[in-house]
């Protein structure tokens, strides 16, 4: 699907894919998952070869970021939400011109959706494509903003889930045993951590592309966009020590709950050495009146099958009382 839209004249515009040129309004060109007859018009009306998904997915800086005659072809990470909500990144390219902008992906953005929302409504005055570049970019890094936002807000909930205890399960609550809440909650920082790991991946991206599109423009960038553009760089570098100290967060509560995870197991086996050890004199016990000797005076006592018991239940609550007493139970 392709959508045209024209930053000087808010809206989105209707272009015919059987003309031969793109007409001259249009800043921003948006392909989605671009089908065989809109590439062929994209190649025709822009003189371009357009970048495919295995294209786009080269790791490697020279894939990413190069230069053909008066286009920029530029590729990066960016982040997508699967239907049931498990984050993942997808590339995302662009072919900047000195009229207009290409951007090509293959899955659903939310920044995207924000720029469409945002250009049918307010037209923007920023000059040829390097502006388009600039208005996509700044929407993909406020983006990634809000989702830094709300993996913090996430750390901050399993913080308190973790230390405060308010949400942890109760001792009497046997349906929710503590091992099990443990685990959820180990589960829930590993996917936080995988998050934030892709929201790395985009910031490493925009810090690589920014750069090499200032200092490889055709022409000389306007002092305006100049300007934006390093207010770009100097938010991606805020937004990645952010990513980091979250980073740090999120390695210190995966300790933090690995050493709940110990001690909640170092209690089970308190409790079976316990349990072990309050076993051992009635073992003794019905062991020594269970050898077959013939003379044994108890065997002739009227009442000593009921002392054996007796003997036995004392030596059994004794240690129970005396773990009791140490808080060992």
């Amino acid at each position: 699907m392709l959508c045209f839209y024209s930053f000087t004249a808010a809206g989105r515009i209707a272009v015919d894919l059987d003309a031969k040129l793109v007409p001259p309004e249009v800043s921003w060109i948006d392909a989605f998952r671009p089908e065989r007859r809109e590439i062929d018009f994209l190649e025709r009306a822009l003189g371009i070869e357009v970048p495919s998904f295995a294209d786009l997915s080269e790791i490697e800086s020279s894939s990413r970021l190069y230069r053909e005659k008066d286009h920029l072809f530029l590729s990066t990470p960016t982040h997508f939400r699967t239907v049931g909500g498990t984050p993942r990144t997808t590339p995302l390219g662009f072919v900047v011109a000195k009229d207009r902008l290409l951007t090509i992906r293959f899955k659903p953005l939310k920044a995207f959706d924000h720029l469409h929302d945002h250009l049918a409504k307010k037209a923007v005055e920023l000059p040829g494509g390097l502006g388009a570049l600039l208005v996509v970019l700044e929407g993909i890094i406020e983006h990634t903003a809000d989702e830094l936002e709300a993996i913090a807000a996430d750390l901050d909930a399993i913080a308190d889930e973790i230390f405060d205890g308010e949400s942890a399960p109760k001792q009497e609550d046997r349906t929710r045993p503590a091992g099990d809440h443990l685990r959820q909650v180990l589960r829930r920082i590993v996917r936080t951590g995988d998050h934030a790991a892709k929201i790395s991946d985009i910031l490493l991206g925009m810090a690589r592309m920014i750069p090499y599109v200032t200092t490889n423009t055709p022409e000389p960038l306007p002092a305006d966009c100049k300007t934006r553009f390093k207010s770009l760089m100097r938010d991606v570098a805020s937004l990645s020590d952010y990513e980091k100290r979250l980073t740090e967060q999120i390695q210190f509560l995966l300790d933090a709950t690995l050493g709940l995870t110990n001690i909640d197991q170092n209690d089970i086996f308190r409790i079976l050495t316990a349990v072990s050890v309050v076993g051992i004199p009635p073992t003794f016990i019905a062991s020594l009146y269970g050898m077959n000797f013939e003379f044994m005076p108890e065997l002739k006592w009227t009442y000593g099958y009921a002392y054996a018991l007796g003997l036995i239940a004392v030596s059994a609550l004794l240690p129970i009382l005396w773990f009791k007493r140490k808080g060992w139970w």
